[in-house]
């Protein structure tokens, strides 16, 4: 693998289609607008899609990842933010003890998300 580090930005998934192919679409442009090089960055679905988290973080040892990091799409450190990822992630650190799996803030515990709905709200009452 000529990335030996990969970011896996994980979503809840969704029956519907649209919903997880919009992540897959958010991955993409994510990669391109950031150009991080030797990070690789995919997309992992913790119910109801594929990608499931523990197959992406095997796949991407399988390719040789030194390094992931797990970054929660999701607004609230609800259980699944607070337990459920946690624990796949535990999980596989311990599966792998000579990768680096870090869990990351998830998108809710930024600063920038107030920002961001502060730009949203400035336009929707111009």
């Amino acid at each position: 693998m000529s990335n030996a580090h990969v970011l896996l930005l994980v979503a809840h998934g969704s029956r519907g289609q649209k919903a997880n192919d919009e992540i897959r679409h958010l991955t993409t442009k994510l990669s391109q607008k950031l150009e991080l090089g030797r990070v690789q960055i995919e997309c992992a679905f913790l119910e109801l899609a594929a990608p499931s988290i523990p197959s992406s973080i095997d796949q991407a040892v399988t390719r040789g990842a030194r390094r992931i990091t797990v970054l929660p799409y999701f607004l609230v450190a609800g259980r699944h933010v607070a337990v459920d990822i946690p624990e796949i992630v535990n999980q596989k650190s311990s599966e792998y003890p000579d990768v680096d799996i870090q869990l990351c803030d998830y998108l809710g515990a930024t600063d920038s998300v107030v920002d961001m709905l502060s730009d949203i709200v400035k336009r929707a009452i111009a």
